[in-house]
């Protein structure tokens, strides 16, 4: 794809998989295509059935490459799930130049040196993100090329994830025909892509509410913090409808999906579903009651993200929450999520043409990251994870950060985040 002057980003979703094509001209992301397809063979971010996930992929292609004109040929593909942790990693190199000037080279070689550790044996590392550097005595600094010392630091995070995971999923996408340009930490890239700079320096909590799981994130002095995967998503609210209706899956998604609200004060007292029910009767639901259960889920999932986010202990998030993901779609929801976080909230979808919806953010933000941040080139020349002695294990990601490593001091003086970092560090 890069090749083509564009570059195409695959969010594998356990409900649909979604695929997008853009490009970047004069710093705006430009939508080509996309491409979309019902997922049969993903469970909460794993694939379970690669021939199924396979031929999913290969119809979400097709539809994309129908309206691009032209073959996708590779692909980044969003990350996340229970298996995702994050850690604090250091890494230290010495500048190779005669003159001491530090380089590119020195930067990857850094970045690099930060791998060696020991993992354990069922996991990978998937990626390093770049917090701040120290050159010689000097902390906090955000891009070391061109200047002059001995000794380069960074101080940053290792995303790792499960082998046998990551494996199902690159094996998916060889075999659909696809070259895998690299996995993106799904929630790091929509955070980065969908919220400002000041957004995410002040504090923001980003509520992505997906088919089977809602992933929280809070963004914190321009970093990734917090990260929390909560196993309700828009399943869960479907099937409250197949017990209050007493009906099938199908027939309880089209209720949720054409009558449903969020909140039940919205209802239209005209409106209702008429279906026939598990036993075969002609049955009928007013939009209130409908929406009534949807309200109670959805409140609770709200309460359960509240509580997790307070014990974070970021002191306030001055930013709000944004809402994205497919289940985020519902009516009122914005509303019902102002009301129980007590902040102002504000649902994402992106805003190119034909992705106008809030189940696109994953695939849209990890295209726009990618090419923010020119990710594509700035990490091509760092080894392979494989290739690293794989010592310490990793801290899962739905821990609160300690004062030693997220709140870190050189870490506090960086206002950028990862992408906006390697867009200072190698963009042009």
């Amino acid at each position: 794809m890069e090749a083509n002057g564009y570059v195409a980003a695959l969010d594998i979703g356990t409900s649909e998989i979604k695929l997008v094509v853009g490009e970047l001209l004069g710093g705006t992301l430009n939508i080509l295509a996309e491409g979309c397809a019902p997922s049969a063979g993903v469970k909460r971010g794993a694939v379970v059935d690669i021939d199924k996930t396979v031929q999913a992929i290969k119809q979400a292609v097709e539809h994309a490459e129908a309206a691009l004109g032209d073959q996708v040929r590779s692909v980044y593909v969003a990350i996340e799930g229970e298996h995702i942790q994050i850690a604090p990693c250091h890494g230290i190199a010495s500048v190779k130049r005669e003159d001491q000037e530090i380089t590119d080279a020195d930067v990857i070689e850094v970045i690099n040196s930060a791998q060696v550790m020991r993992l354990p044996d069922e996991m990978s590392v998937i990626d390093v993100i770049p917090s701040s550097f120290t050159v010689d005595q000097q902390t906090g600094v955000v891009d070391p090329r061109g200047m002059l010392g001995y000794r380069l630091e960074m101080h940053g995070k290792m995303v790792t994830g499960s082998k046998t995971i990551l494996h199902s999923i690159r094996r998916s996408i060889e075999r659909a025909g696809l070259k895998l340009d690299g996995f993106v930490l799904g929630n790091l890239a929509l955070g980065m892509s969908a919220a400002s700079v000041d957004e995410i320096d002040l504090g923001i909590g980003l509520i992505d509410i997906g088919h089977e799981k809602t992933t929280v994130s809070v963004f914190y002095r321009g970093d990734l913090v917090y990260s929390y995967i909560l196993p309700v998503g828009g399943d869960h609210m479907t099937r409250d409808l197949v017990y209050k209706l007493n009906c099938k899956y199908q027939d309880a998604k089209v209720a949720k999906e054409e009558y449903g609200l969020a909140l039940e004060e919205m209802a239209d007292a005209t409106e209702g579903f008429s279906f026939t029910n598990i036993n075969g009767e002609v049955a009928y639901e007013p939009q209130a009651e409908i929406s009534y259960v949807l309200e109670a889920r959805i409140e609770e999932m709200f309460t359960l993200v509240l509580n997790r986010v307070q014990k974070v202990g970021v002191p306030a998030l001055s930013g709000g929450y944004l809402l994205c993901g497919g289940a985020a779609a519902l009516p009122g929801i914005q509303e019902l999520a102002t009301r129980v976080m007590g902040q102002k909230t504000r649902l994402y979808q992106p805003s190119s043409i034909g992705v106008r919806h809030p189940k696109y953010a994953t695939a849209v933000g990890v295209l726009k990251y990618v090419l923010m941040s020119d990710h594509h080139v700035s990490k091509q020349n760092l080894e392979k994870p494989e290739e690293r002695e794989v010592v310490s294990s990793t801290t899962k990601t739905d821990r609160q950060p300690d004062a030693g490593d997220e709140y870190d001091s050189t870490e506090r003086e960086s206002k950028n985040g990862f992408g906006r970092l390697m867009e200072k560090l190698f963009g042009v």
